[in-house]
């Protein structure tokens, strides 16, 4: 019989005691890790980058467009649409997530080029994708807990979005031009559009707030003379000018009635500072002359080649080159009576030729329209949206009694000037033309729910300028009874912030 040390059994219990809890430890860690926890996390799907792949013989910096991720709406795009004829058919990607995915599977249908199919990113990350038809992006979570939607599109521009158009629904009727007028001239003068309208007898005065406004309010002048139309000036916002076909100037505050002056002039050339320009005809030929005349003035005779009648509107713009405003007139003729090329300057003290042996010559013409707009010029990448100050002649009468029909630009106040190209053009159904004026008038648009961008459903606006051109002469020197509205089609979209 074996005899037991009962200290023995205390101390092989209380081993027994001390070991339980690191069994029952090691039973539970063992429990742990036979349990899965799953995600219940949005951020296992998320999307945090998509870019296409550069490919030159696609776009040149193809890799530098823009795409927006929304995760909320399940999107993904280009707001910025790739250049008309961009071919997306064959486009490698690139997809960055925030965490690690189990799968990112392409699901394509109904593309042009691939059949339908699904490509499994995570495995196929050199594969090329089809993006004319639909494309979706299934993300899985690591865990398969979670499952993102993504409708994948590669935008292309259906138009040039760079396209000046002057469409012919947008075109209206001239103002006052239904009462068998024969010479119009329209003029801003502060926060009013003032059409002068002249039927052989009587003078209409037509006014409005916007050149956009559908009725204009008519009034009949009382005009003791016979008006030089095409002379017509806004002088400020509270007087307006003109002569009259014997050169006598006369001022009126709203064009109602008018009060003459005992100045005589040939032309007037336009507004500088509150001064009137204007030339006056010698027995010994033109000089230059100014109303109301500054102290010590005294006139001078205009320079050779200088014109002195028929030019465009005189505009006055504040320039990165000279101190003090300057005033540009173009074409015209001289005192010879031949139709002029060149592009004069005034500093408020001379008068100069500023386009002479630069770069390309403008064909010399007379009565062209001038009018400041823009244009835009490539900064980087694949996007064209830096818009830049531009002047534009149109219209005109060329030296063989023909009407101009293209578009000259210079983006250097007048110093170089180029031929517009087939983006900025006259439209055929446009009817060539002399003597109109352009106005450039900023209007709101209004974007609402156009998919994908989720922005506009929350009634998007952004400022747009239109360009308003009021009536000219045709070739036969008949009054066109028109205004026509321009726009480049990339103003008129939704802007990408």
């Amino acid at each position: 019989m074996i005899k037991r040390n009962p200290l023995y059994l205390v101390l092989t219990m209380a081993v027994l005691l001390l070991s339980l809890p690191a069994f029952i430890s090691c039973n539970k860690d063992n429990d742990d890790d036979n349990s899965y926890q799953y995600s219940t996390s949005t951020q296992t799907t998320l999307v945090t980058g998509f870019a296409l792949q550069a490919d030159n013989n696609v776009l040149s910096n193809l890799d530098s467009v823009h795409f927006t991720i929304d995760y909320d709406n399940g999107l993904i795009y280009n707001a910025d649409s790739l250049p008309v004829g961009t071919d997306i058919t064959k486009l490698k990607v690139t997809v960055d997530f925030l965490n690690t995915v189990s799968s990112a599977v392409f699901s394509i249908t109904g593309a042009t080029v691939q059949a339908d199919t699904t490509i499994n990113y995570t495995t196929s990350m050199t594969k090329s994708l089809d993006f004319t038809g639909k494309t979706i992006l299934t993300v899985t979570s690591t865990d398969k807990s979670q499952v993102k939607v993504y409708d994948v599109k590669v935008l292309v521009h259906k138009v040039d979005p760079d396209l000046l158009i002057w469409p012919m629904s947008w075109r209206r009727d001239l103002p006052g031009s239904d009462n068998g007028a024969i010479a119009q001239k329209t003029v801003q003068q502060g926060d009013l559009y003032r059409t002068l309208v002249y039927d052989g007898t009587d003078i209409t005065m037509l006014t409005a707030t916007s050149p956009s406004q559908g009725t204009w309010e008519p009034q009949t002048c009382i005009m003791p003379f016979t008006p030089d139309v095409a002379s017509f000036t806004a002088v400020d916002d509270n007087t307006l000018c003109m002569l009259s076909t014997v050169g006598q100037l006369y001022f009126s505050p709203d064009g109602i009635e008018w009060t003459a002056t005992d100045v005589v002039w040939h032309s007037l050339l336009g507004v500088y500072e509150g001064r009137l320009l204007g030339i006056v005809k010698e027995d010994d030929g033109y000089y230059h002359d100014e109303y109301p005349r500054p102290e010590d003035f005294e006139v001078t005779r205009v320079e050779e080649g200088f014109p002195v009648a028929h030019t465009s509107d005189m505009i006055v713009t504040n320039n990165k080159w000279t101190f003090s405003q300057q005033a540009i007139i173009v074409g015209g003729i001289d005192s010879d009576g031949k139709p002029l090329s060149c592009v004069w300057g005034y500093d408020g003290l001379n008068w100069g030729k500023i386009n002479s042996g630069h770069g390309t010559e403008l064909p010399a013409m007379s009565d062209v329209t001038l009018f400041p707009y823009y244009t835009y010029r490539t900064l980087s990448g694949v996007r064209h949206y830096g818009l830049q100050r531009t002047w534009y002649l149109m219209g005109g009468r060329l030296a063989d009694g023909t009407l101009n029909t293209k578009i000259y630009l210079s983006s250097t106040q007048g110093i170089t000037w180029s031929e517009g190209d087939s983006t900025i053009c006259q439209p055929d159904y446009m009817p060539a033309f002399y003597g109109a004026q352009a106005f450039v008038n900023h209007e709101t648009l209004r974007a609402a729910n156009q998919a994908p961008r989720p922005i506009s459903s929350f009634d998007f606006m952004w400022d747009c300028p239109f360009i308003y051109l009021f009536g000219g002469y045709n070739e036969q020197g008949t009054l066109l009874p028109y205004v026509w509205r321009g726009v480049y089609i990339r103003m008129t979209n939704t802007p990408v912030y």
